[in-house]
């Protein structure tokens, strides 16, 4: 038997999420490696997987070479581009004949056409533009083979700056293919997912699902399965995949099935998606049977017009009314996107507004163009964006100085609000129903400062524990201890209260909740977390003893 050696490589989007909420992993790329260990005759493939929370190329490049693979396959995200470029370059020095192949959702022509990728796209042996449990297969059996770009159907391939199709793949069975749950393969401790149905009856402009039908559905028993994988993996919380819950009738009755079988939800925090204008009772009833349900309404906007223009149907009386059936229920995080062709700042303000009336949370994202979506509508709608960071730049309903404009007051507004998360690319904040405001009266009494000395003290372990960080300030403002910060990007406010189980933070230790006013760049992440740790002591003695003890 040929000696067959994958390097499956996934950049961990952990690092990039400030939440602290989910202990992600790469999902797809441990679907692929699932795929190889469950085929028959691929038994003898050495399987090397590279999951790393880390930016720095070299370090994927030392452990592929001390692996020496026969194939590297790339997990591509926009946010690993830059990375696999300079790991592709050091790749290609090293061995200039190694099979590297892309995959994932930003393996697209459209995106290596791009000026800031082509040196990635002309690095690259081939890409996978569809699905790739079965195209894996094939590549692992093929791979060592002279012309193998042209049999292993499903493959774009770059040829001298041009773009070939190898053939069309089949459209995979999904009940085919083992889980990596099922395998016993996934991480211990992490984020659980699991995926009913592929695809999304609904074809939105702005979404990467795209045209891809909802046909697929996973049986009872092999949701069963995968369910007691997750018992298995001591997974913390759970994420549905799925376009929604309740976009596919037959995938949600199989879900009920396995649950009633397994019985591992029902102790679980589940997050997923939910599309309001459908939800029936059967969702309800199951729903009550879950531990904690958070689910996240994509509304994007609530002009009807801009959304039916984008492929979305809405009914905006509907929804309010779905929404007032699930408060006490489920909580339910309004996700708008800020930005959207058509739309205009006026309009998004009272979405913005509307939202704020109707959501436990709201999350607003800054509009992202991306493949499969509004990359091929750009022309149509007017659409410039950054080829870098495929942030939108101007489009039809928006100008450069109304998006800077805008984004400067919703980072305002959520400023305003207890516990934001503002980043460069997206906020979230919890909202408190109008109805259930307390009454205006007197404040609190503030709880006593911390002591200056202490205060100097801590001056001193901030400067030590991360370069470019000092403290200027402690403060108290009710229930919450507040550091006032300067980092290497500017000032942020660090917020420390006690932790309250399901609501969003950037960072929680021995019942602690910490997030951040001010926007906090990708790269000054790790600096915070470093100062976290250095005042977590001190933290935990002023916000109160009863945190830890209820962690």
């Amino acid at each position: 038997m040929p000696d067959r050696r994958i390097a499956l490589v996934a950049v961990d989007a952990q690092w990039r999420d400030p939440n602290g909420t989910f202990y992600s992993f790469s999902y797809g790329i441990e679907k692929l490696r699932a795929s190889i260990r469950s085929a028959p005759d691929l038994a003898d493939t050495e399987v090397l997987l590279l999951d790393l929370r880390s930016g720095d190329p070299e370090a994927y490049f030392e452990a592929i070479a001390e692996f020496r693979p026969t194939m590297v396959g790339l997990s591509t995200y926009i946010w690993s581009l830059a990375i696999y470029a300079e790991l592709t370059e050091r790749l290609r020095r090293w061995d200039p004949g190694l099979p590297i192949v892309a995959g994932g959702p930003a393996a697209r022509r459209s995106v290596l056409e791009l000026a800031p990728h082509r040196a990635l796209r002309d690095r690259l042996d081939a890409i996978v533009p569809g699905e790739g449990e079965e195209v894996i297969r094939s590549l692992v059996r093929t791979h060592l083979e002279p012309g193998w770009q042209k049999t292993v159907p499903g493959l774009d391939v770059p040829v001298r700056g041009m773009w070939r199709r190898s053939g069309p793949a089949e459209r995979p069975d999904i009940e085919s293919y083992a889980s990596p749950y099922q395998l016993g393969l996934a991480p211990l401790g992490k984020t659980g997912y699991v995926e009913t149905f592929r695809g999304c009856p609904i074809s939105c402009a702005f979404c990467q699902w795209g045209d891809e039908r909802a046909d697929r559905v996973h049986s009872v028993d092999y949701l069963a399965s995968h369910l007691e994988g997750l018992r298995g993996a001591d997974v913390p919380n759970v994420f549905f995949l799925d376009a929604a819950f309740n976009l596919s009738p037959r995938g949600f009755r199989n879900l009920v099935d396995a649950e009633r079988r397994v019985g591992v939800l029902r102790d679980a925090v589940v997050h997923g998606h939910l599309y309001p204008t459908f939800l029936k009772d059967e969702h309800l009833a199951f729903f009550d049977s879950v531990h904690r349900v958070q689910a996240s309404v994509g509304i994007q906007s609530f002009d009807e017009a801009v959304l039916k223009r984008l492929g979305r149907p809405f009914d905006v009386k509907r929804f309010e009314r779905m929404v007032q059936v699930m408060r006490g229920r489920l909580d339910v995080d309004i996700e708008l996107i800020f930005g959207l062709p058509g739309d205009s700042p006026e309009s998004f303000r009272y979405t913005l507004e509307r939202s704020m009336e109707l959501g436990h949370t709201v999350k607003v994202f800054r509009c992202l163009v991306l493949p499969d979506a509004l990359i091929e509508r750009a022309d149509e709608l007017s659409i410039d964006f950054d080829p870098r960071t495929f942030e939108l730049r101007s489009c039809e309903g928006w100008s450069p100085e109304d998006l800077e404009r805008e984004w400067a007051r919703v980072v305002e507004i959520a400023s305003g609000f207890s516990r934001p998360i503002l980043n460069d690319d997206w906020v979230g904040f919890p909202v408190v129903p109008s109805e259930e405001r307390p009454s205006a009266g007197a404040p609190p009494p503030a709880p006593p400062p911390m002591p200056a000395d202490a205060v100097h003290r801590l001056r001193g372990v901030v400067e030590h524990a991360a370069d470019g960080w000092a403290l200027s300030a402690v403060r108290r403002e009710h229930e919450a201890l507040l550091f006032d910060l300067t980092g290497p990007d500017g000032a942020i406010v660090l917020e420390v209260v006690p932790l309250v189980d399901g609501e969003m933070c950037f960072a929680s230790r021995d019942g602690l909740a910490y997030s951040h006013r001010g926007p906090l760049p990708h790269q000054s992440t790790p600096g915070l977390r470093r100062v976290i740790e250095a005042v977590h002591g001190d933290a935990l003695t002023a916000v109160g003893a009863e945190a830890g003890r209820c962690a």
